[in-house]
C-alpha cells in the first residue's frame, strides 16, 4: 500500500502530467499499490486545489491537467482605477 496522502497526490499528479488526459478507471487499475479510496481522495484534493480537472464521461471521470495562464506566460491585466483614466 502507499505510504500516505502526499504519496497518492504525487502519483496522481505525475500520471496526469505524463499522459495529459487519463480516465479514473485507468488510474485505479494502473496503480494497484494504492487503494481506490486513497486515489479517489487524492483526486478530490488535487481538484479542489485546481491542479487537475475532472469531466464526467459516461460512468467514469476523465482527469486532465489544468493549464494556468501564468504557466503559458500570460498575465492578467487589471483595469486601471478610474482616477488614472482622466
Amino acid at each position: 500500500m502507499g505510504t500516505g496522502n502526499t504519496d497518492a497526490d504525487e502519483v496522481v499528479l505525475n500520471m496526469v502530467q505524463r499522459y495529459g488526459v487519463l480516465m479514473m478507471d485507468d488510474l485505479i487499475i494502473g496503480r494497484p499499490d494504492f487503494s481506490w479510496a486513497q486515489l479517489f481522495l487524492a483526486i478530490d484534493r488535487l481538484s479542489r486545489k485546481n491542479l487537475i480537472g475532472l469531466r464526467r464521461m459516461g460512468q467514469s471521470y476523465q482527469i486532465r491537467t489544468i493549464i494556468h495562464a501564468e504557466a503559458l506566460g500570460q498575465t492578467h491585466h487589471h483595469a486601471q482605477p478610474a482616477a488614472l483614466n482622466r
